[in-house]
């Protein structure tokens, strides 16, 4: 998890440079919590502490991380709306997150409209990285075809 989210946050600055006076990297990260809190909890709970070894550590680059996490209920629409208002109010650098496929597809299609990057991390469909792939999104973990 550690190797996880220095990588992500090294790999958001690349694509997405923060203003060079901010001292924190924010992430905005889109889950439907309350769709599937049994998986999603642990998951949650997994970010929040390697994002806090991160920080322990002196943060990425020296910038610390902060993560911004919103309800996405499993919704195209809704996460679709909640990663514009990460983007627009909260100034995240980059996006992640997403565990049903629709909802994966629905993001990745907006990281594509608005040139951010987005790490799918759970989504299952090939879509995401194939037929309805684009340069700035990227899985996590292994599709259905891989795990076939």
């Amino acid at each position: 998890m550690f190797a996880w989210a220095t990588l992500a946050a090294m790999t958001a600055l690349t694509f997405h440079a923060a203003p060079a006076t901010a001292q924190t990297i924010k992430i905005g990260e889109l889950n439907s919590y309350k769709v599937f809190p049994a998986f999603l909890e642990p998951y949650k709970r997994g970010f929040e502490l390697a994002v806090d070894e991160v920080n322990a550590a002196g943060g990425v680059l020296g910038k610390k991380l902060e993560v911004i996490s919103r309800d996405d209920n499993g919704n195209p629409g809704d996460a679709v709306r909640v990663a514009e208002e990460l983007l627009s109010r909260e100034k995240v650098e980059f996006l992640i997150g997403t565990f049903a496929s629709n909802v994966g597809l629905a993001v990745a299609d907006f990281a594509k409209q608005k040139k951010v990057l987005f790490i799918a991390a759970e989504p299952l469909t090939d879509k995401i990285v194939w037929d309805s792939g684009n340069r700035y999104t990227f899985r996590l973990r292994a599709s259905t075809f891989m795990q076939t």
